[in-house]
């Protein structure tokens, strides 16, 4: 992908220009001394979706039957062993298609390249699509004009879309790469006007070619585009992929797909977070709309090259505006490297500068895995059938975790009621540790004292009343400590990343203090046990009965109440969160709901903040949760000059709700240290002088 590249071309000169009508700004604020309910929302709440602006497809448009996500895997990802074992495993449990990243090599077959992959996908039971046809060893206009290019070109196609066959039942091949950027449109594989004018000249009857060698050699096969986002968006060129849809009609080989990405970071740090939603939005619809076909979509995870690194809340509006849109399916990329994060307004797990990082094995799960898993298990989340109250989370904490050095297998239910010990009985879920080796500053979040393997299936690994875990440590590997793991509630909306399960099972003195966790987990042992090389060693989590099913208490301590708040909120108004916003003011002797201003509506009727949100504050600032945006934004954000606190500048502010929910102090935090990134992110700002 790009950006694995240090080079990577820039799409600040295609004209992504920031659009004008957007404010800016954001507001900081203190610990919070109370708040105020939601009983002036619930009265409105149909009437605010009814009227909400959408740019949401029809339901009855989208596509019907499951959702079919995956796992995007770089050549990088594939070709390393226990990364890739990792991902197979996780893609395993959560029933995850896994794409095949490869390019066509200049010399040998791209059946024996991607061999040893799809053989391990197909031991591990996996669904696997390839991307491929990326044009990397001949341009477009060759592979045209030239028989015998092109014959060898297509019979690559054939030999690994065989081979696939033999393996799998079905699967898909995404031909193309971000087209015309990846691969050679040109000769050099420049990305400039030319090549876009040779996907449009030559990438009908590429693809046409490509398409039919796939499907001769291997029917069960559907086969797909991939072209980059600049030519698909409303708000750059979508006529180039309107006019290659008419290209592929024109071909007769109309495709049974399209694939599409999009890292909003490129776009949201210079024009916010609504029109990102929006490229979102239009880059699946369009395509959608012009191929009469599934969309699958890949999001950011990652940190892109302008060194931006997206928030929890920008993960979850990317997954929203994406499904809205009617997407099929969709992925997070993880790109090779670390590149340190400088922009993105209040970014989640951040790339901290300085770090030094060892070995080869170097990508966002291994520098940044709480990113991704976060990624993931909001989409999971998202999936028809999913219940949290069906899964759990295994929290592993001790000392030394290195790098992938401990594999962990767990008695699945299907061992049978003897609890034989047949490899049968044990099913491999991840290695412990995982973090790359190297150098890392104060702020980071790797960790040498967690893993927390996350959405497991309770039914398959509880039923018996325990967790048996099992883990063979490597003969190469320098040993470390379990010091104590515990079953906890899965809950994707209160999400606890590694370093902090270890700060809260942890005291001072790094011995287990684990009090903060004795009501909330299903289950615990704290005996400990020495992971020793060349050693396989077990250990059983018994499991008590327990209510617990939320973690907003470890998540929240001082604020657990305004989040129930609005979850309850949400859950009995069916909230639609693109048609709310969070008011944010900033002054002084704010700290009793009496004395803020009145918010005006579109009628200009003066409002309590009180009756039309759920409300925190301190002397210093005021947050007002769930506003409508139809009813308070429409004419632009006013506040009446009444209340007897000093209101200096008030923001409306993406609507983060339960799931991103963001304390008082750390709001305060934001504005004092990223300014400028949340003055683009909110979507309007108010001063006082």
């Amino acid at each position: 992908m790009v950006d694995d590249a240090t080079d990577d071309t820039s799409i600040d000169g295609a004209g992504l220009s920031r659009r004008s009508y957007l404010a800016a700004g954001v507001l900081g604020t203190g610990l919070a001394g109370g708040y105020a309910g939601y009983r002036g929302l619930r009265d409105d709440a149909d009437d605010a979706n009814d009227n909400a602006e959408s740019n949401a497809p029809p339901a009855s448009s989208r596509r019907a039957g499951p959702r079919e996500d995956f796992l995007w895997l770089g050549a990088g990802l594939w070709q390393d062993e226990p990364i890739r074992e990792n991902l197979y495993a996780f893609a395993r449990r959560h029933d995850l298609a896994v794409v095949l990243v490869a390019t066509h090599p200049d010399d040998g077959s791209l059946a024996e390249k991607l061999e040893a992959p799809m053989v391990a996908a197909s031991e591990f039971g996996l669904d696997v699509w390839l991307n491929v046809g990326l044009l990397s060893e001949v341009p477009a206009d060759r592979l045209a004009t030239d028989g015998q290019a092109r014959e060898a070109h297509l019979e690559q196609l054939r030999a690994v879309a065989r081979r696939h066959g033999e393996l799998f039942d079905g699967g898909r091949a995404i031909c193309w790469q971000e087209a015309p950027v990846m691969g050679e449109w040109v000769e050099g594989g420049e990305w400039n006007e030319a090549a876009v004018q040779n996907l449009l000249e030559y990438g009908p009857e590429i693809f046409a070619a490509q398409a039919g060698a796939v499907r001769e050699a291997n029917d069960a096969l559907e086969v797909g585009p991939f072209v980059h986002f600049p030519y698909i968006v409303d708000s750059k060129r979508p006529e180039v992929f309107a006019a290659l849809a008419d290209g592929f009609r024109d071909q007769d080989a109309d495709p049974d797909f399209g694939f599409v990405d999009f890292y909003r970071g490129w776009y949201e740090k210079d024009v916010g977070s609504g029109p990102a939603n929006a490229a979102v939005r239009s880059l699946v619809s369009n395509v959608r709309t012009e191929l009469e076909r599934p969309v699958f979509y890949l999001g950011q995870s990652h940190t892109v090259n302008p060194n931006h690194t997206p928030s929890k809340q920008s993960l979850r509006m990317n997954l929203r505006a994406s499904l809205e849109a009617g997407a099929a399916g969709v992925g997070w990329y993880v790109r090779n490297g670390y590149v340190p994060t400088e922009s993105g307004f209040d970014p989640f797990v951040p790339n901290v500068e300085g770090a030094e990082v060892d070995g080869d094995s170097v990508n966002t799960l291994t520098i940044a895995r709480d990113r991704v898993l976060y990624a993931w298990l909001a989409t999971l989340e998202a999936q028809d059938g999913f219940d949290a109250a069906d899964a759990f989370d295994l929290w592993l904490i001790g000392d030394g975790f290195d790098f992938y050095d401990h594999r962990l297998a767990v008695r699945t239910a299907e061992g049978g009621e003897d609890g034989g010990d047949g490899e049968s009985a044990w099913e491999y879920v991840g290695d412990i540790g995982g973090y790359a080796d190297g150098d890392y500053p104060d702020g980071s979040m790797v960790t040498d004292r967690a893993t927390v393997f996350r959405a497991l299936d309770r039914e398959r690994l509880l039923s018996g009343g325990e967790l048996e875990c099992r883990v063979e440590t490597a003969d190469d590997s320098e040993g470390a400590d379990l010091l104590a793991a515990y079953a906890m509630p899965c809950d994707p909306d209160a999400y606890v990343a590694e370093q902090e399960a270890a700060a809260l099972a942890l005291g001072d003195d790094g011995g287990v203090d684990d009090a903060a966790l004795e009501e909330v987990c299903l289950g615990r042992t704290t005996d400990g046990l020495a992971l020793e090389p060349d050693e396989r060693q077990q250990f059983t989590i018994p499991i008590a009965d327990s209510d617990a099913s939320s973690l907003r208490a470890l998540c929240y301590p001082d604020h657990a109440d305004v989040v129930q708040e609005l979850a309850s909120f949400e859950a009995d108004a069916g909230v639609d969160r693109s048609a709310r916003f969070d008011l944010w003011m900033r002054g002084s002797g704010l700290g009793e709901s009496e004395n803020l201003p009145a918010v005006v509506d579109g009628n200009g009727d003066k409002h309590a903040s009180t009756d039309v949100g759920i409300v925190t504050a301190t002397d210093s600032v005021a947050l007002c949760y769930g506003l409508e945006r139809d009813r308070f934004l429409a004419d632009g954000l006013e506040l009446a000059a009444d209340g007897d606190g000093a209101v200096e500048a008030a923001y409306a502010m993406p609507y983060a709700g339960s799931t991103t929910f963001r304390p008082p102090a750390r709001a305060a935090d934001l504005l004092a240290e990223q300014p400028e990134e949340a003055e683009i992110y909110c979507l309007e700002r108010v001063t006082r002088d």
